[in-house]
C-alpha cells in the first residue's frame, strides 16, 4: 500500500472530535452565563431579543440533547442573502457540543457518523443542499425523537452476508437557509423552532467574526459545561408546564429549551416562554381557507346565545365583517351558502333544517358542532386576566456591565481575572474550536458519560 494511501486512511473522521472541555470552576451563577451567551450571539448577529435567547438554548440543549425525548431542529430561516444566517451558524459552531458541518456530506456518512459520534450537525444552504434528497430529509426527520434511526444493509466483516443494521440518528441538527418553508417538506419544519433573520440597515451593527476572542469562547464552553454538569439529574426529572398557546408538536419542540431556562432560574423560564409564543406567532404558516373560516366564524359568533343558527344569517355577520374579505371571497362576489358548507364538512359540521322559530325553519347548523370543532382545530383563545398573566419578551442585557464583561477577556485585564480563563490551543483559523469534547466512547444506548470532571 502507497505512502500517499496510508496518509489518507490516517485522516479519519475520528480528527474532527479531539479535545476535551473542561467546566467551569469556582463560583458560578448559570442565570449570568446566560446572558453572556446572548450578549456574545447579538454582538456577532443581528436578530431579535426572543431569537437569540432561543439559539441560546438550543446551544445548551446540544450538551444534554440525550436527557430529553425530542431533539427540536433549529432552522436559521432568512427571505434573502445577506441576512446573517451563515455567521449565526458559524457562531453555534463554536459554542455547540462537537459541531460538524456538512456542506458536502452524503447520505452514507451522515447517519454512520451520527451513529458513531453523536455531532451538532450544521447544515448551511440547506434550501439548495436538501433538495431532491427525501433520503436525507428522512434522516432528519427520524433523528428529531429519541429512538430514531434508518435501516440499512450491511456486509458482515467475518462472513460477507448481507445483514440488516439499524443506525441511530437522533440529535441536535441545525438548518440555514432561504426560505425554508418553500424548499423543506412541511414535516421537516413541523420538527423545528425557526429563528428569522431579517438583512440589518445601515444603522444596525454588528462586529466581525474576525475579532471574535477565542479565550471568551473557551470561557463560555466552560460555563455551558458547567452548568451541564450541575443540573444532570435535573433534566428528566424537572417537570415544567408549557403554554397552551402553543400546538402539540410547537409545545414538543419547545419543552428541552424550556426546561433548561426553568434550570437557569425563573426569570429566563418566563423570557424562554415568552419568546417561544413571540417566534411561534411571527413564523406561523399561512392558514388555509377553510381553517381561515373556522376562526372568523368564532369571531363573529363571540356573543350568539341560541343553539341554531341559519346558514343566511351565519353568512350576513361574516359579510358584515369587512375585515375578512367574506363579502368578495368568490371573484368580488360574497361567500355563498354553497361554498360555505364545503368548507365546514371536513370539520363535520353540516347544514341541516333547523327551527330558528315557532315558524322559521331554514337550513343552518348546531351550534354544538361549531364549538367541537373550535375546541379541537383552533388555538385556545386566552380570557383577559391571562392575557394579562403572560409574560411579555423584554431585551435581555449582559449579565454584568459592559466595559467589566470585556475586561473579563481583555488581554491586558487585571490579573485576578486569570483564574476565570481556561488554557486553549492556538489556531490560526478564526473559526477553529478552542476545545471539543468527543463521544468516542459514548455507548449507543443510555445517557452519555459527564465527561472527565
Amino acid at each position: 500500500m502507497s505512502k500517499k494511501i496510508l496518509q489518507h486512511k490516517s485522516n479519519t473522521v475520528n480528527l474532527l472530535f479531539k479535545g476535551i472541555d473542561a467546566p467551569r470552576e469556582g463560583e458560578f451563577q448559570a442565570r449570568e452565563l446566560i446572558a453572556e451567551v446572548i450578549a456574545f450571539i447579538k454582538r456577532y448577529a443581528f436578530l431579535s431579543d426572543s431569537s437569540a435567547l432561543a439559539t441560546a438554548l438550543w446551544i445548551f440543549h446540544t450538551w444534554c440533547y440525550e436527557y430529553f425525548e425530542r431533539s427540536p431542529l433549529l432552522l436559521i430561516n432568512a427571505p434573502e442573502r445577506a441576512c446573517g444566517k451563515t455567521q449565526l451558524l458559524k457562531l453555534i459552531k463554536l459554542l455547540a457540543f462537537a459541531p460538524l458541518e456538512t456542506a458536502n456530506i452524503s447520505t452514507a456518512s451522515l447517519f454512520r457518523i451520527i451513529n458513531e459520534h453523536r455531532p451538532t450537525l450544521l447544515i448551511d444552504e440547506a434550501d439548495t443542499f436538501m433538495k431532491g434528497k427525501d433520503e436525507m430529509a428522512g434522516i432528519i426527520n427520524n433523528g428529531y425523537e429519541k429512538g430514531g434511526y434508518v435501516l440499512r444493509m450491511e456486509s458482515d466483516a467475518k462472513s460477507g452476508e448481507q445483514i440488516c443494521c439499524a443506525f441511530q440518528v437522533f440529535g441536535p441538527k441545525a438548518l440555514a437557509g432561504i426560505a425554508l418553508e418553500r424548499h423543506l417538506p412541511s414535516a421537516t419544519m413541523s420538527r423545528g423552532i425557526q429563528v428569522p433573520m431579517k438583512r440589518k440597515t445601515k444603522d444596525d451593527t454588528v462586529q466581525r467574526l474576525r475579532s471574535m476572542d477565542k479565550e471568551e469562547v473557551a470561557y463560555l464552553r466552560s460555563g455551558i459545561l458547567r452548568f451541564i454538569r450541575d443540573n444532570a439529574l435535573k433534566f428528566e426529572s424537572t417537570t415544567i408546564m408549557l403554554p397552551e398557546q402553543l400546538g402539540d408538536r410547537e409545545q414538543d419542540c419547545w419543552e428541552p429549551l424550556l426546561t433548561i431556562a426553568h434550570l437557569l432560574g425563573h426569570e429566563w423560564g418566563e423570557k424562554a416562554t415568552a419568546a417561544a409564543l413571540l417566534i411561534s406567532a411571527e413564523t406561523e404558516p399561512p392558514k388555509s381557507s377553510s381553517n381561515q373560516l373556522l376562526e372568523d366564524i368564532r369571531e363573529v359568533l363571540q356573543d350568539y346565545q341560541g343553539m341554531y343558527i341559519a346558514s343566511a344569517q351565519l353568512l350576513e355577520l361574516l359579510h358584515n365583517h369587512l375585515d375578512m374579505d367574506w363579502c368578495r371571497y368568490n371573484h368580488g362576489q360574497p361567500l355563498s351558502a354553497r361554498q360555505l358548507a364545503k368548507f365546514l364538512a371536513p370539520y363535520e359540521i353540516k347544514p341541516k333544517t333547523v327551527r330558528v322559530g315557532p315558524s322559521n325553519t331554514p337550513k343552518g347548523y348546531e351550534m354544538r358542532h361549531f364549538f367541537q370543532a373550535f375546541e379541537r382545530y383552533l388555538p385556545v383563545l386566552l380570557t383577559q386576566d391571562e392575557m394579562e398573566e403572560t409574560p411579555i419578551a423584554s431585551s435581555f442585557p449582559p449579565a454584568r456591565p459592559e466595559n467589566e464583561y470585556q475586561q473579563i477577556f481583555s488581554a491586558d485585564g487585571d490579573e485576578s481575572n486569570e483564574r476565570l480563563k481556561p488554557s486553549i490551543v492556538a489556531s490560526e483559523d478564526p473559526f477553529a474550536i478552542p476545545k471539543l469534547m468527543t463521544k468516542q466512547n459514548t455507548p449507543q444506548t443510555g445517557k452519555p458519560p459527564i465527561p472527565n470532571f
